[in-house]
């Protein structure tokens, strides 16, 4: 069942420190500052959509985490949130469901969340 305001998991060290920059979206966040344990927080949170950065600056990477939450969940909506368009390119061909540049998101947040909820 879909939510009307949709939990997001949103794994990265940025955001973790900044959550006033999605802070006014309608949408519920849960932060993580790496994808170490995504496979765990996903489960544990059940969420309706994942952001993930590339580089968080942990163990594994965006692209890593990507690929193991795709083998897992492979309806899982997953949106790769990367500064750097390369980084999002090389989540894309990783799995996941669309990317947008990271600064873009605030405003792209509700074309990003009805892309990717809907996408198979």
């Amino acid at each position: 069942m879909t939510r009307a305001r949709p939990l997001v998991l949103v794994f990265d060290d940025d955001l973790v420190r900044r959550p006033d920059f999605l802070g006014g979206l309608p949408a519920r966040f849960v932060y993580c500052p790496h994808a170490d344990q995504a496979e765990d927080d996903v489960v544990g949170h059940d969420p309706d959509l994942v952001l993930m950065d590339f580089a968080m600056g942990a163990v594994r990477n965006g692209v890593d985490a990507v690929r193991a939450l795709r083998l897992r969940s492979p309806e899982l909506a997953i949106v790769g949130i990367s500064s750097d368009a390369r980084m999002n390119r090389l989540m894309l061909e990783a799995g996941a469901t669309v990317a947008v540049v990271k600064m873009a998101l605030p405003d792209e947040f509700h074309s990003v969340v009805q892309y990717a909820r809907r996408a198979p």
